[in-house]
């Protein structure tokens, strides 16, 4: 089997190319992330490298190793560089760099050397740079995007193939004296390698669209600000529990909970005691909820909290545990002034029979919240529901039941 290097070589320029323009359209786009921008840098390097190598019949072999090696070097740090930036939101680690300027020394001792042994060494270097990425994607990023783990894979596959060229370059020189010739082994590691790089660059680009489709998501269900589901998705979450509860038979748990006196902490403190104070409410709550329970922000500073199969008895009590730590949480404005909250919250539960709507457990939860606001505030008040009642019948719970 032979392989034809000049068409593997266009190929492969060809498929850096098109890499480039695909990140560049896409930065044109919804994708405008720097580390989108960081691996389109790279992927041009790449394609300047590859250039230089398939003009060694026309430029001086010295420049044609060093450039077209080098400009690789170049690539493969700023692929990692775009990495750190988009797992870990860091800039790459100064040590990388300079591992990718000693390469360059390194390359630059050994280019008189004879063919196969500089081809080896180049190899290797080159995956001496890959595996910090790699072992960053297979270790923090196989639990991200799906795509990332595609990106893991051909980066530790184009590992793989670079180093079994540079072994064999190493053991069998005569197989690489000339770049440009046609056996299997040095041609399928060559093609392997960098085919692999080629498709972790698509694979990143693809991690990114996941990443963005993944927040414009949150945007549309998450509540910014307190990291609440919003109002809609409350809604539809509360008729699907109800659903579900009927044909369970499992009873289903709704309370509306309101700060007390909230405008006056934004008068009093400003706005960002009023946001710190929202989230901290947030984190309160959620603390104490399972994973099948839902907090949704409703509006301001009212919020809905969702709790399947639950009955009164033990919504009552969440409830309250909620309050009393609400009660017991002391916070600082930006001016270092100290306040405290407390939250009123009417509660509803619907039997699996009562046939009841999302609508009017909804409303029977803000009139047993109103009365709570009515006796005086810090409070919870449970509503009873019948099949189909007329109203909600409330019982107080004292502050520390």
């Amino acid at each position: 089997m032979k392989i034809d290097v000049p068409t593997l070589m266009l190929a492969l320029l060809i498929g850096f190319l098109l890499l480039s323009l695909q990140l560049g359209v896409a930065q044109r786009g919804a994708l405008r992330q720097p580390e989108l921008r960081i691996w389109a840098q790279g992927s041009w390097a790449m394609l300047g490298g590859f250039a230089m190598l398939a003009l060694r019949p026309w430029i001086p072999l010295g420049a044609s190793v060093l450039l077209g090696n080098g400009l690789m070097y170049v690539g493969i740090t700023l692929y990692g560089q775009a990495l750190h930036r988009y797992l870990l939101d860091q800039a790459l680690p100064r040590w990388r760099w300079g591992a990718m300027l000693l390469a360059m020394g390194l390359l630059a001792l050994v280019r008189d050397w004879p063919t196969g042994q500089r081809v080896g060494t180049a190899s290797l270097l080159l995956v001496l740079l890959l595996l910090p990425s790699t072992w960053l994607v297979l270790t923090r990023g196989w639990r991200s995007e799906g795509s990332m783990r595609t990106v893991g894979l051909t980066l530790g596959v184009a590992c793989l193939a670079l180093c079994l060229r540079g072994a064999h370059a190493i053991v069998q020189p005569e197989q690489y004296a000339e770049l440009m010739q046609d056996r299997p082994g040095p041609g399928l590691s060559f093609l392997v390698g960098f085919l692999s790089l080629l498709g972790a660059g698509f694979g990143f680009v693809l991690a990114c669209f996941e990443r963005v489709a993944k927040r414009m998501e949150e945007m549309a269900t998450l509540d910014g600000l307190t990291g609440c589901v919003n109002r809609s998705t409350t809604d539809a979450l509360l008729l699907h529990s109800l659903e579900r509860g009927r044909r369970e038979g499992s009873p289903v748990a709704f309370a509306l909970l309101d700060l007390d006196h909230f405008k006056q902490i934004n008068d009093r403190h400003g706005h960002a005691a009023g946001d710190a104070a929202l989230r901290a409410f947030a984190a309160e709550v959620r603390a104490r909820l399972r994973s099948s329970d839902v907090i949704g922000r409703m509006g301001g500073e009212e919020f809905g909290l969702l709790l399947p199969a639950t009955d009164a008895p033990g919504a009552a009590r969440l409830v309250e545990q909620i309050r009393a730590a609400v009660e017991a949480l002391e916070l600082s404005c930006p001016q270092g002034q100290r306040f405290r909250l407390t939250v009123s919250a009417g509660v509803v539960v619907a039997a699996s029979d009562s046939g009841i709507s999302a609508d009017r457990l909804y409303m029977l939860a803000d009139k047993a919240l109103y009365r709570a606001k009515e006796q005086g505030r810090n409070r919870v008040l449970l509503g009873d529901e019948p099949a189909q009642p007329p109203a909600a019948r409330l019982v107080a719970l004292p502050p520390g039941a």
